[in-house]
């Protein structure tokens, strides 16, 4: 079974590279993605307030504080107030490098197919059809998107258009990439 969970980890990865690939080359991947409007005002603002790259969110609450009333108090006020949001922020001063993120990306894509072929290659004898194993294969990744795209769309503010656009691309990248998976870890059949 070993050997059946490296095939599926090889045809995984590359399948799920290629259509997440193909995916980010449509305008529905970037569906509620849209660029900071009066960026040549607001870049200077923030590289002289924020000197270091994070996560922001704003309102801010100070994290020592949280159980005191005052600052729960304080905290609904400015978040009633706005604007809310979040903010992921880097400074600057580093080299895109986009063949970098590409092999990062792929990397990624190893460790994903490598944890879907473990999971089926342990189920495979409760999933002796392809389409048994395809369908395994989507509703773990399901699992996983809900996990994360729907609480951040949930807590954070994620647009809605983009948490669905990114669902639909999690539903048929693990469909293609189920596929190719599926057609290689499947049980063993028995000795005669």
């Amino acid at each position: 079974m070993a050997k059946k969970i490296l095939w599926g980890t090889g045809v995984g990865a590359v399948a799920i590279f290629l259509v997440t690939f193909a995916w980010h080359m449509t305008p529905i991947a970037e569906t509620g993605i849209t660029s900071l409007p009066h960026e040549e005002v607001l870049g200077p603002a923030m590289k002289l307030a924020i000197s270091q790259p994070g996560w922001y969110l704003f309102p801010g609450m100070d994290v020592n504080k949280q159980s005191d009333p005052a600052e729960q108090k304080r905290y609904q006020a400015a978040f009633t107030k706005g604007p809310t949001g979040l903010l992921i922020y880097h400074p600057g001063g580093e080299e895109f490098s986009f063949r970098k993120l590409l092999a990062t990306q792929f990397l990624f894509s190893v460790g994903s197919a490598l944890v879907i072929s473990c999971l089926l290659a342990m189920a495979a004898g409760a999933l002796p059809g392809f389409g048994q194993r395809v369908a395994f294969i989507c509703v773990v990744a399901l699992f996983g998107a809900f996990t994360t795209d729907l609480p951040y769309w949930n807590w954070y503010g994620f647009p809605l258009s983009y948490t669905i656009a990114h669902l639909a691309g999690i539903v048929l990248t693990w469909a293609v990439a189920g596929c190719a998976v599926a057609a290689v870890v499947k049980p063993t059949k028995p000795a005669a």
